[in-house]
C-alpha cells in the first residue's frame, strides 16, 4: 500500500515537476546530490543539495570547485576545504520529502550517497565510500567509466526533479537510469562502494584522472577532503529536532586528534586532583 502511495506522489510530481534543475551534462564544475533507494522495494529518491545547507559559506551555486578548488591536473587534485566553517559544519539541511520517500521503503535496507562530478577533460569524481579506498585507486579506465554512469543518471532524474532548483525526485526503478539505484552502490561495477545505511558516518574522497583516455589503466589521483586543518569531512544522515532527515557534512579531528585531545583532557583532571588533594 505505501509504494501504491508512493507510486501516486510520483506521479503528481511528475505533472506538476518544472524540469529545469541541471545536476549533469558536460561540466568541468558538477553540483552535489544525495541520493539513496531501497534495491527490495525499488524506491529511489534525489536531492540536489541546497545552496542554503551550506549556510552561504562558498556563496551561491555550489558546486564541486567551491568546496575543494579547481585544481586538477595529472599530477595533483584538490582535495582541501576552500573555506573553513564555524564549528566544522560544512553543510546540514533537512532533507524535503524524504518521508514520503521512507513511507515506501524499509528504512533497515535504504543505502544513501554523496556525489559530484565533472565530465569533461581530465575526470574527477568526489564521493562518500563505504570503506576507506585501497592504496591503489581507480585507472582512468574506471573512473572515465564510473563518470559517465552518474552523469547518465544525473541527466535522467533532471526531468524528474520537484523545483525550478536545488529540489528532489523520487524515482522507482521503471524510471530506469533516473532511478537512485541506477547505479548499483558502486558505479556499475566499476568503482567503490559509495553507499552507507542510514546509520552510517561516511568519508567523502575525491578521485582525480591522469588521462582522459576511456582505455588508460594508468591510476587516477586520490585524496580524502579535508579543512585546512587536516580534519576529515565526513557526511551522515540524522533525525533533526525538527523531526525532519537532515544530511549533514562536517569537518572532524581523525582518531589520533581525539586521542590526543582525550589524554589532553585526562592530564588535565590528573593536574587537577591533584592541586585538590
Amino acid at each position: 500500500m505505501f509504494k501504491t502511495k508512493l507510486m501516486l506522489a510520483i506521479a503528481a510530481l511528475g505533472m506538476s515537476a518544472v524540469a529545469s534543475a541541471d545536476i549533469g551534462g558536460s561540466t568541468a564544475n558538477g553540483e552535489f546530490v544525495f541520493s539513496a533507494f531501497d534495491r527490495d522495494s525499488g524506491v529511489g529518491y534525489t536531492y540536489e543539495l541546497d545552496d542554503a545547507g551550506f549556510n552561504s559559506l562558498f556563496g551561491s551555486d555550489v558546486r564541486m570547485n567551491s568546496l575543494i578548488g579547481s585544481t586538477n591536473t595529472t599530477s595533483a587534485v584538490g582535495f582541501t576545504v576552500t573555506q573553513n566553517a564555524a564549528g566544522g559544519v560544512i553543510f546540514d539541511y533537512a532533507l524535503p520529502s524524504f518521508t514520503d520517500f521512507l513511507s515506501g521503503a524499509v528504512p533497515a535496507n535504504v543505502v544513501w550517497n554523496v556525489t559530484s562530478i565533472d565530465t569533461s577533460g581530465l575526470r574527477r569524481l568526489v564521493q562518500t565510500v563505504n570503506a576507506v579506498p585501497a592504496a591503489t585507486p581507480y585507472t582512468n579506465a574506471a573512473l572515465n567509466a564510473s563518470a559517465a554512469k552518474l552523469n547518465e543518471y544525473f541527466g535522467a532524474v533532471n526531468g524528474k526533479i520537484e523545483g525550478a532548483d536545488d529540489g528532489y525526485a523520487l524515482t522507482v526503478e521503471a524510471d530506469s537510469s533516473a532511478y537512485a539505484g541506477f547505479n548499483g552502490r558502486n558505479f556499475g561495477g566499476q568503482g567503490y562502494d559509495s553507499f552507507g545505511s542510514l546509520d552510517a558516518s561516511l568519508n567523502m574522497f575525491v578521485f582525480g584522472g591522469t588521462s582522459s583516455s576511456s582505455s588508460s589503466s594508468a591510476a587516477s589521483l586520490m585524496g580524502q577532503i579535508q579543512d585546512a586543518n587536516g580534519m576529515d569531512v565526513l557526511a551522515k544522515v540524522y533525525m533533526g529536532q525538527d523531526g525532519m532527515y537532515h544530511l549533514q557534512i562536517t569537518a572532524v579531528p581523525e582518531p589520533s586528534t581525539y586521542a590526543m585531545l582525550l589524554a589532553g583532557l585526562g592530564l588535565l583532571g590528573f593536574a587537577a586532583r591533584r592541586a585538590r588533594g
